[in-house]
């Protein structure tokens, strides 16, 4: 579980580093914070904004379909 977790991780920040755009945008975001902390948070808040992108997503093909959805 930890492997998994640590290639999700590596995997979320290589994605954020290929776009200087969203790299700033994330920098920006923990600009405050220590430095041995940046990275960690980093990837907390990508992993976060991801699953709220993909609910949203699977919510909107429910409604697409006709299906209802629990809130």
């Amino acid at each position: 579980e930890l492997d998994r977790q640590q290639r999700i991780r590596e995997g979320v920040l290589k994605q954020i580093n290929r776009n200087p755009e969203m790299k700033r945008a994330y920098d920006l975001l923990v600009k405050d914070l220590p430095e041995d902390q940046k990275e960690n948070v980093i990837a907390q808040i990508a992993r976060s904004a991801r699953r709220a992108v993909a609910r949203t997503q699977g919510q909107q093909q429910q409604q697409t379909r006709g299906e209802a959805v629990g809130v």
